[in-house]
């Protein structure tokens, strides 16, 4: 399955959802105005790969390191970043190893506790930390 590569904007993040390499990034800011139109792709594009996982097992899948680095993320954002977790979660139960990793900037405890708080609501089982990163590439 081809990556899904969505480049970043002055208010949207940088998503790479790459299988071959086994990389999920979402990397930014996130305040799209029509948070919708932004991340209604993402969402097509992990169901398409579930069906693919499905079709070819979860064996022909890398292991998924998942990995968010928000600089600012809106509350409308936020609840597609549950939807997005939820899938991740679904994925997770197909036998895809997956890790998440939550960054945020040194001092940021706002989003140290937006991003507990997240893996929190969404229900994700799959292994997961929140930590402080200085480098947000």
């Amino acid at each position: 399955m081809e990556p899904l590569r969505i480049k970043a904007k002055k208010d949207s993040p940088e998503i790479i959802l790459d299988p071959q390499s086994g990389n999920f990034t979402i990397v930014g800011v996130s305040h799209p105005e029509n948070v919708t139109s932004f991340y209604e792709p993402v969402l097509k594009w992990l169901a398409q790969f579930k069906l693919e996982i499905q079709k070819n097992g979860s064996q022909s899948v890398k292991p998924i390191n998942f990995r968010l680095f928000f600089k600012y993320i809106n509350s409308a954002s936020f609840k597609y970043m549950i939807t997005l977790f939820q899938h991740m979660q679904e994925i997770f139960e197909m036998g895809v190893p997956i890790q998440i990793v939550w960054n945020y900037e040194p001092g940021d405890e706002d989003m140290a506790e937006s991003g507990c708080e997240l893996i929190e609501y969404s229900g994700i089982k799959a292994p997961s930390v929140c930590e402080v990163c200085n480098d947000p590439i």
